[in-house]
Formats: structure tokens, C-alpha cells, sequence
């Protein structure tokens, strides 16, 4: 039996796979009819980081990638006729998602492979398997 999704998060982070993640699931959204959300967690991880940057300059600097992969969506999206909604989260990326899709009835996640985040990839694994692992409902890896 082929399950109907109604309703689709897609994770994204800026990375390419990510975008190839948008991509996939504006197709299968299309097929079933969908409502789509898109969803870009900001890592408050890197408020921990010791770097030699104040705290503003820091906050500036992440707020204006999150910005940019959400300008990059639109420019992705833009023209395609379709309904979408971009949610932007603050906190584990892994865990927004998974909480954000038990919160809002998901019944299906895409994320790509793998991301931007190889720190946390190689300290506590990747934001996929974790997603994979924890999740209510279906995901679709996108490679």
C-alpha cells in the first residue's frame, strides 16, 4: 500500500544536499497534495564555541547564513506554483527536528545525507542517523 502524506518537513541547513532534499520534497508534496514545511534550525551550539569574535559579531555572522539559505530557497522554489512554509528553530538541529515533526503532526521528514555540521558528524554523529533513529514517521534520505 502507498501511504498519502499530508504533511512534509524537509530539513535544511545550506548545504547541497539539503537543497536536493527541498527539491524532493516539492515533488512529492506536489504528488500527494501536501502542505510543505521547510525548516532551518539555528545551532545555538555555536554560542559555545570559543572563538575570537564577541558575541554580536558571532550572533551576526549565523543569522546571515540563516538568512542566506532562507534567500536561497526562495530562489529555488520561486516559480515553481507551490505552497510552502519556511520555519527557522533555535537549538540541536537533530533534535528541533524531531521534536518540531512530534509537535506538528509530520507524518513524512526529508533531510539530506549529510550536512554543513562535520563537527558534530565526528564528535556525536550525524543529524541524519539521529533523525532516522528518532523520528514518528517516514524520512527520505536524499543523497
Amino acid at each position: 500500500m502507498v501511504k498519502q502524506y499530508k504533511n512534509i518537513l524537509v530539513a535544511v541547513d545550506g548545504s547541497e544536499q539539503s537543497y536536493d532534499a527541498v527539491r524532493e520534497a516539492i515533488n512529492i508534496s506536489k504528488r500527494n497534495k501536501a502542505r510543505l514545511k521547510i525548516l532551518y534550525v539555528l545551532n545555538d551550539k555555536l554560542a559555545n564555541v570559543p572563538v575570537h569574535m564577541d558575541t554580536i559579531t558571532l550572533y551576526k555572522s549565523v543569522q546571515e547564513h540563516a538568512d542566506f539559505v532562507v534567500e536561497q530557497i526562495h530562489r529555488r522554489i520561486d516559480g515553481k506554483d507551490h505552497d510552502f512554509e519556511i520555519v527557522r528553530l533555535t537549538g540541536t538541529p537533530k533534535r528541533e527536528i524531531v521534536n518540531f515533526s512530534k509537535e506538528n503532526n509530520i507524518d513524512l521528514i526529508i533531510i539530506g545525507s549529510t550536512g554543513l555540521d562535520a563537527i558534530d558528524r565526528f564528535i556525536v554523529g550525524s543529524t541524519t542517523q539521529y533523525v532516522i533513529s528518532h523520528a514518528p514517521c517516514n524520512v527520505i534520505v536524499v543523497k
